[in-house]
């Protein structure tokens, strides 16, 4: 008898998940965002106004959670003036927190992605950063990993290296100046690619001393960290010799080493194979060294 009434309670207070539920709850918040019906904060940006709800607001963002709490002076503001964002951005994160549903377009990304690390809205964040994965290509790659760098998207931004390095040829072809604006953390990582189809080595050098000039001067550290990821060995001894005095960082005790080291390799002959080092390995098997 105790465990037929043990049982009949348990299943009174079962319960009960209706997706459905949720889905309304948001619907309903829309339809009174959009009738403007019971806002109690209105969000300014660009001189735009955004009447929202201060409860959902702070459901669905870390920012306004911290912001509306007990302690702030805006927990009581009728207005909050938010001049980091922009109207665009601010927007596409609003739509998203009060439907579910965040809109993208190449135009947009930076401004969405913005407002999501600003507001805190991390699912938005990781919406953005799927989105740049997903859609890399040899035209986006460096803008991408600029923007993943900014906002430190680690998968987002491994996989825009990535991709730069595969699209190195087109790339210094085609679109060099965005090879050129690149920051200095992807560079790094393409530099220290075992695999850069068709491309020489003294064509990465070149590339590089031109990006020092364009994003220069940079302490004498980072430049070597970024000359000492090239591999001097794999080019031909007159480009060697030109090279070495085409840049005031190739004047660097590390650098002259390396290319001392090259020098010497290119004279060992037949017995090139017993001194092989990263320095003097091919970075894709397709290619020749010269």
């Amino acid at each position: 008898m105790e465990k037929a009434c043990q049982r009949r309670l348990t299943l009174s207070c079962a319960s009960h998940f209706l997706s459905s539920h949720r889905t309304g709850l948001l619907s309903g918040f829309q339809r009174l965002r959009s009738q403007r019906k019971m806002c109690d904060v209105v969000l300014q940006a660009g001189g735009i106004s955004f009447p929202c709800h201060r409860a959902l607001l702070a459901s669905s963002s870390d920012y306004f959670w911290a912001l509306f709490g007990e302690t702030t002076a805006e927990r009581l503001a009728g207005s909050i003036s938010l001049p980091a964002l922009t109207p665009e951005g601010l927007d596409a994160i609003l739509d998203f927190l009060y439907s579910g549903w965040l809109s993208i377009s190449p135009s947009t990304l930076p401004v969405v992605l913005e407002t999501g690390r600003y507001l805190q809205v991390e699912t938005a964040v990781a919406i953005c950063e799927r989105y740049m994965t997903d859609g890399l290509n040899a035209k986006n790659c460096c803008d991408y990993a600029n923007l993943a760098e900014r906002h430190a998207l680690s998968n987002a931004l491994e996989a825009a290296n990535q991709t730069i390095a595969m699209e190195m040829g087109s790339l210094i072809q085609e679109s060099r100046d965005d090879l050129l604006t690149l920051n200095i953390e992807s560079l790094l990582a393409v530099l220290d690619a075992d695999e850069i189809p068709s491309v020489k080595e003294v064509e990465l050098i070149k590339l590089v001393l031109d990006w020092l000039d364009d994003n220069g001067p940079l302490p004498l550290l980072k430049s070597n960290l970024l000359l000492s990821r090239l591999r001097f060995g794999l080019v031909p001894p007159s480009d060697l010799t030109n090279i070495s005095h085409a840049h005031r960082a190739m004047a660097t005790p590390l650098i002259r080493s390396q290319l001392t080291r090259a020098s010497e390799y290119h004279r060992l002959g037949s017995t090139q194979p017993i001194r092989q080092s990263r320095q003097t390995t091919l970075r894709t098997f397709l290619e020749t060294p010269f």
